[in-house]
């Protein structure tokens, strides 16, 4: 590890991996004095020389050890560059391809962000701020999308060739940030947002957390400067007692693993401001609340290191295992341990090969809580480069170990599955922000391997995880030997079992997000991507049963056609249409939007559609009467309507005012239309309405249960059931409390998806 940073080439040649390699020595030599002259004292826009910042972005890589190419194409960053004059030949001539293939992937990175950068300037971007959405949310400002749009791009073209050219960018990236605050607020903030958004959560899912944690810190730095020197201020400001506590901890650590024969090395461990702010932020703690701000980190020798040596690899890992929980047992004789604050990542690795025992403790005398890793010196190693600890030196190249490759396996695929969709870029990107920026979990199959899936995610989404196939034939699970239901959210550490049928089949309700029947993106696009494959007949005739069922489950076929709902979504070729829900590319949130906005009477373009994903702006709270609200309503037991179907009232002598669909024959039928109100709105949707449902199955045990189960959290009166008359089919009517179509729809959508029911629909009774 390269403790003090090069401030020259000199100091840099001095470090240097293999040292004593004269002719790595004069390479290296060579690369910097062709830079330098090249750049001639040409200047970036930070105001730092071109060649020095070349020099830092080879000293941030030098502890990750990587091999004499990168080094190489380090010193000639921005060698393409205008203002040298040299062509990419040249290049490749004096230094070699493997080389000039590095500093072109860098530069191709660089060039796309500039480009869009400077398209965004000429269009008006908005660099200081987030603009506000029809909604109130805040909308990212447009250079934060189409930088969004650009890496994504330079990724899925440089992804196939070489794994090094990240790691560059990811050192190039960092030292930009070093050097950042000579830059205007706009580019900081730019920077920093590709820096969170891409290069950090990549050094995350790579285990390189000698990259991570600074870039991290960095960005946070720029990106929320009143967040960021807050939690700076209050380190700084207890500093002196935390780290005469720590001293005094560590101390008294040491002396006891060395009591029971444990070589270690104990230090304090810096805890890093953005992971701080995390915590308080997922924990809604304030930062005194936080315990584990003091933290020692125990790094174990091995005990006899020339016999260690000799062991191969599964006899290394038995004897780290054995070291690390010796190591706990000395650190739980002396504090209590805290419940709940314990993980076994040796027992259970990340995926990115990340090994260490965390533990919270409690000092009873004085009250302080402090919090410890145990790692061996070999797993220090590889949680500190990551992939890069894996590197070995070849003349003509690198080579990566099998470790490796399994562990970057999985983010190549998903790139690689991105290269070849043909989604849309808005999902792909979705697709990538899933993989590489949600928070992660890790569960198990039947056979014991570990299977990473974003946080929410189901047994679905692991099913098409494990592989495609499994996915389309999925019709249920066991988690932890236990039944669930298809929407349930997973947890780190379970054991999850895959029940599936012979024939592929996957419903079109686990492409729909609000369901929750998926979490996962690219779960949806290969569901997607297996409707695309069938029959264009086949499809639209599933799509013409997917929209009459949708007026059927809504009791709105007798005022709506297939052929109303396609003008509606702007389509004059009604078989289009019904491809499209064939294949799962209109889904059936889009058909409730259309029949929603419809009943209000609204032109269907664009802008209106946004209701389809959006919450209404919120009005009036309740039912208003000609713009009054508060009066004594009710709604009417014959029609039961629900927001935004419309309404008009009737005045009901002693009881106030009832409410009726517009449509109702209750209403058609009154000749006093005095009493009949026409300006009636429903108000804000947070209030909720009661609309019985029936649900139609063949008898089984535990039906009443799952059904519970999915009212879990909903208003729902006692359910009334009936048996008919031969007693395979049972018929259960409820009552449930509902804010709109949509959610009605969702419900009942659930219900159909249970095993052996035949169908779920809105009721009209009273």
């Amino acid at each position: 590890m390269v403790k003090n940073k090069p401030k020259n080439i000199e100091e840099l040649l001095k470090v240097l991996p293999n040292g004593n390699n004269q002719q790595l020595k004069k390479r290296v030599w060579e690369a910097y004095d062709f830079s330098m002259r090249a750049h001639n004292g040409q200047k970036r826009e930070n105001g730092e020389e071109c060649i020095d910042h070349n020099l830092a972005t080879a000293s941030i890589l030098l502890p990750l050890e990587v091999d004499a190419h990168a080094l190489i194409a380090c010193l000639l960053l921005d060698i393409l560059e205008p203002h040298t004059h040299i062509q990419s030949e040249e290049v490749g001539e004096r230094f070699g391809n493997e080389v000039l293939a590095l500093v072109n992937g860098v530069k191709q990175l660089q060039d796309y962000a500039k480009e869009k950068q400077e398209q965004t300037d000429e269009n008006g971007g908005n660099h200081k701020s987030s603009s506000i959405s029809k909604n109130g949310k805040k909308r990212k400002p447009r250079y934060i999308k189409s930088r969004f749009e650009s890496i994504r791009e330079a990724i899925l073209t440089i992804i196939e060739g070489d794994i090094r050219v990240i790691l560059l960018r990811m050192a190039d990236c960092l030292q930009e940030l070093r050097m950042a605050s000579r830059l205007p607020e706009d580019k900081q903030k730019q920077l920093a947002y590709e820096t969170m958004q891409i290069y950090a959560p990549l050094a995350n899912r790579l285990g390189i957390w000698h990259l991570k944690w600074e870039l991290e810190d960095l960005a946070f730095r720029y990106l929320e400067p009143e967040n960021y020197q807050n939690i700076a201020h209050k380190l700084a400001e207890r500093r002196a007692i935390r780290s005469q506590r720590i001293e005094i901890a560590a101390a008294k650590l040491k002396n006891n693993l060395q009591e029971n024969g444990l070589q270690a090395e104990v230090t304090g461990r810096s805890k890093h401001i953005y992971s701080i702010y995390r915590k308080m932020q997922r924990k809604n703690l304030t930062f005194d609340e936080l315990y584990d701000i003091e933290a020692l980190r125990v790094i174990l020798e091995p005990t006899d290191p020339e016999a260690y040596e000799k062991l191969n690899q599964a006899e290394k890992d038995r004897h780290d295992r054995a070291l690390c929980y010796l190591a706990l047992g000395a650190v739980h004789d002396i504090w209590t341990p805290i419940g709940q604050e314990f993980d076994d990542y040796i027992a259970n690795p990340k995926p990115n090969g990340y090994k260490s025992l965390h533990t919270a403790v409690l000092d009873k005398n004085s009250g302080h809580k402090l919090e410890i890793q145990i790692r061996t010196a070999r797993m220090h190693q590889e949680a500190e480069k990551g992939v890069a600890a894996h590197w070995a030196y070849k003349e003509d190249g690198v080579t990566v170990s099998g470790t490796l490759q399994k562990r970057i396996q999985s983010l190549r695929e998903l790139l690689t599955s991105l290269q070849e969709s043909d989604e849309s870029i808005a999902i792909n990107d979705e697709m990538l922000e899933s993989e590489i920026l949600a928070d992660r979990i890790y569960v198990f199959t039947p056979q014991g391997d570990v299977v990473e899936l974003p946080a929410g995610a189901t047994p679905i989404d692991f099913a098409y995880q494990i592989h495609s196939s499994i996915g389309h034939r999925c019709r249920g699970a066991r988690v932890d030997k236990k039944m669930v239901s298809l929407d349930y959210q997973l947890k780190t550490g379970q054991r999850v079992d895959i029940i599936t049928t012979k024939k592929e089949n996957p419903s079109r309700d686990w492409m729909n997000a609000s369901l929750g029947y998926t979490v996962n993106p690219r779960t949806r696009s290969k569901i997607r991507q297996w409707f695309r494959k069938q029959e264009r007949s086949q499809n639209i005739e599933q799509g013409r049963e997917v929209v009459e069922r949708e007026l059927r489950r809504l009791n709105l076929s007798a005022s709506y056609t297939v052929e109303d709902i396609a003008v509606a979504l702007k389509y004059e070729d009604v078989t289009a249409f019904l491809a499209k829900v064939g294949f799962g590319d209109i889904q059936s949130t889009q058909i409730n939007g259309a029949l929603a906005l419809m009943q209000k009477q609204l032109k269907p373009d664009d802008e209106e559609l946004r209701p389809l994903l959006l919450p209404r702006e919120p009005t009036q709270k309740g039912i208003t009467v000609l713009g009054t609200s508060g009066l004594q309503t009710k709604i009417a037991g014959c029609c039961n309507p629900i927001p935004p179907e419309e309404i008009v009232g009737y005045i009901t002598r002693g009881q106030g005012i009832t409410i009726h669909q517009r449509d109702c024959p209750i209403v058609a039928a009154i000749n006093d239309r005095e009493r009949v109100i026409e300006e009636i709105d429903w108000g804000i949707e947070s209030e909720t309405f009661p609309i019985p449902i029936v649900v139609k199955a063949y008898r089984r045990p535990n039906l009443i249960d799952d059904m519970s189960n999915i009212l879990r959290g909903q208003n729902i009166s006692a359910p009334k059931t009936k048996t008919m008359a031969n007693g395979s089919l049972l018929t259960a009517y409820l009552v449930v409390e509902v804010t709109d179509i949509n959610q009605l729809n969702n419900l009942l959508k659930k219900f159909e998806n249970l095993n052996n029911v035949i169908e779920a629909r809105r009721e009209t009774w009273s």
